[in-house]
């Protein structure tokens, strides 16, 4: 199968959420598949390297304005002025380039596979159940990006000829709302063990971008999680997540935003903490931690998709449980290094790649179906 991944973001040089989703599905692909990455930006010269070592062929806005240019005349009725370069390049490369499938993340990317001609199959990285994500914001009062209901989310499923979940959790969701098939891909970054469960222990780590959730959740974490530990403690907070004024007299907070090196600061902290209670979507900050055998408290929310991954201690939902296994763990190095290494164990014996030959097969079956369906 030739499939071509669709994106507009240079994800392979992103450390949260979508970008190192699409890095690390782009990387499994390239295994089972002959891989094209077609990105609708122009590549800087600093990304030569990486592309040119890349496991997959990576095609750039720089081909897409060639084929602009030599059909000056060939203009897509319905596409956007600002849209037209890109759409006009992709649905070239595509279609005189043999490809069986399209891959695009989101459902927010239709107009880069609507106007591609409908024997190549549509594939969507749903990233998310958005209608799960909608369910949890309202809880709290928020509305998600792309608010949804379950008939709206099964209603985009159904333009599609086969769907990508993040979890399990997801893909029994989606399935209730379309007739599409659904796997379930997980992401995994490599393991980079880096982590000393040191005697005395103070330092704790939350790492967030900017949003609402991530917001609301720091803001808590301050005010009502954090003062029950009752000991002073170091919070490193690294990103751009806005930082409350005010905060407990025994948390001394440490704001870093601009981080090259994510290493050191996981080197430099006892415990990583995501107690969120909305959302959905990538659990990039447990995840991460994970990879670097730091261990990391969180909550159901926060573990999702990675419940298998994570033992039962580290996964709290009050905030008076999770304040004092925050004591209890700070206490008790033996206890934190034992959770490293059961963390980093589960994380190695698990084929995160185990559903590449299934996802293979249902391309064929999709295939041959929507060929029968174009003949008929």
């Amino acid at each position: 199968m030739k499939i071509a991944a669709l994106c507009d973001f240079p994800y392979w040089e992103g450390r949260v959420g979508t970008a190192v989703r699409m890095e690390s599905l782009c990387q499994s692909l390239s295994k089972v598949c002959d891989l094209s990455v077609i990105c609708s930006m122009k590549m800087p010269e600093r990304y030569f390297d990486r592309m040119s070592s890349a496991p997959y062929t990576f095609i750039d806005q720089s081909a897409m304005e060639q084929v602009h240019t030599n059909t000056p005349g060939w203009l897509i009725p319905g596409v956007k002025p600002d849209r037209m370069v890109a759409v006009k390049g992709i649905k070239h490369i595509v279609e005189t380039g043999g490809y069986d499938a399209v891959l695009t993340p989101y459902f927010n990317r239709e107009w880069m596979v609507e106007h591609i001609r409908r024997d190549v199959l549509r594939i969507v990285d749903t990233i998310d159940c958005q209608s799960q994500r909608t369910r949890s914001f309202a809880r709290h009062g928020m509305l998600p990006t792309f608010p949804m209901t379950p008939q709206e989310e099964g209603h985009q499923l159904d333009r599609y000829d086969l769907a990508i979940a993040l979890s399990d959790e997801d893909q029994a969701e989606l399935s209730t709302m379309t007739d599409r098939p659904i796997v379930t891909a997980p992401f995994r970054l490599p393991a980079q063990p880096i982590y000393s469960a040191r005697q005395t222990a103070s330092e704790v780590l939350f790492i967030a971008a900017k949003s609402d959730v991530n917001d609301m959740t720091l803001a808590y974490m301050l005010d009502e999680v954090l003062p029950l530990v009752g000991r002073p403690l170091t919070l490193h907070v690294v990103g751009n997540v806005t930082v409350p004024e005010t905060r407990s007299r025994n948390v001394k907070l440490v704001h870093h935003e601009n981080v090259d090196d994510l290493g050191f600061i996981y080197r430099a902290v006892d415990l990583a903490l995501n107690p969120t209670y909305a959302g959905g979507g990538i659990k990039t900050k447990t995840l991460e931690a994970m990879a670097y055998g730091v261990p990391v408290l969180t909550s159901d929310e926060g573990a999702r998709g990675l419940t298998n991954l994570l033992p039962d201690d580290l996964i709290i939902n009050d905030k008076y449980s999770f304040a004092a296994r925050i004591g209890a763990l700070l206490d008790d190095p033996d206890r934190r290094a034992a959770l490293s290494r059961e963390m980093l164990s589960r994380m190695a014996a698990e084929d995160s790649e185990s559903w590449l030959p299934t996802f293979v097969q249902l391309l064929e079956v999709q295939k041959a179906r929507l060929q029968e369906r174009l003949a008929s």
